[in-house]
């Protein structure tokens, strides 16, 4: 039976839940995605991890097919054997019924080599991209080149392409950063929270926050490390520390950048962002007042408006990225 299960949605959780429990000596099995028809809950190189005492991490339905599938990953782990099963349409399993009509294959890997795992949570701490080789016979290893898509490479081996997490860089200070980190951190994404108020910083790293950076002066933003999977967002109600943060977010690779304010401030915003020498190109990328609702006061209201509308951007990278 099913005894846990972790809503895990990124390879990184799920390859860590699966290294974390054979390093406890515990079977495990690697669950993948390899192929869709029609309505599916997750696309191709959906990763899930199954142990031998039915704990799991991640998933791959909204509940129709997980509790046989954890039968199957047991099977699997006991008789260290590979498996494919497919659910819907075309399945041994009439029994299983996707509401969702079509059908979903999947690989499952018993006792994946645990030196690939560790490479792979490696490149993906480092914020790197990598793709997982799944065979059908069991193999598991990193791919030498990087793939844009998760897809069958042959008849013999998927390719599941690993791209690091939505990473969140706030700056500013009071309720609405740490409302921001609250609902960010417990969305699995990878939170960096700066700050020129000490107390601020340690209510973010109770929250979750990864990484926590005390800002010392206005005019000495710390050195940007923003990637293209990386979302900047400024918060703050002293207007004085705006300027040199937004230029130095301007010239990262930050998919997403944003200000908290009301229209007014952002007009004054852009105008002191202009007298700076910014070129209006990039002063147009700020997205301002932030969040997919504009004029909300309540700090929970604005931290859900502003990562709908920073998860909105993000859609459009992995698209970008992978097609999917």
């Amino acid at each position: 039976m099913t005894s846990l299960f972790h809503n895990y949605d990124h390879p990184l959780d799920v390859l860590s839940f699966l290294l974390e429990a054979a390093g406890r000596g515990e079977k495990t099995a690697l669950v993948t995605v390899t192929e869709t028809v029609g309505g599916s809950v997750r696309a191709p190189g959906a990763l899930m991890g199954v142990l031998e005492d039915g704990t799991v991490a991640g998933y791959v339905s909204n509940g129709c097919v997980d509790g046989n599938l954890v039968f199957q990953a047991q099977q699997a782990m006991d008789t260290n054997t590979p498996a494919q099963v497919r659910y819907g349409q075309g399945s041994p399993y009439v029994d299983i019924k996707l509401p969702c009509g079509g059908a979903i294959d999947l690989l499952i890997t018993p006792n994946p080599d645990l030196e690939v795992l560790r490479q792979a949570i490696e490149r993906l701490s480092d914020r790197r991209e990598c793709a997982l080789e799944v065979g059908v016979d069991g193999g598991l290893k990193l791919s030498d080149t990087r793939s844009d898509m998760s897809r069958w490479r042959d008849g013999e081996t998927f390719v599941v392409s690993c791209l690091p997490k939505l990473q969140l860089r706030i700056a500013g200070i009071g309720a609405e950063v740490l409302a921001l980190t609250r609902l960010a951190c417990a969305s699995g994404f990878e939170v960096i929270v700066q700050s020129p108020d000490e107390n601020c910083l340690r209510q973010a790293r109770a929250l979750g926050a990864g990484t926590t950076e005390l800002l010392n002066s206005p005019s000495r933003p710390p050195e940007n490390h923003d990637d293209i999977y990386t979302a900047f967002v400024l918060m703050f109600h002293d207007h004085s520390w705006e300027t040199e943060l937004l230029k130095s977010a301007l010239g990262g690779k930050a998919f997403y950048i944003g200000a908290l304010g009301s229209r007014k401030a952002h007009a004054i915003r852009c105008d002191q962002l202009e007298e700076a020498g910014v070129d209006d190109s990039d002063i147009a990328r700020i997205h301002g007042p932030i969040g997919l609702v504009s004029s909300l006061r309540d700090a929970s209201m604005v931290a859900i408006s502003t990562l709908a509308e920073i998860i909105e951007g993000y859609s459009k990278v992995i698209l970008d990225r992978t097609g999917k």
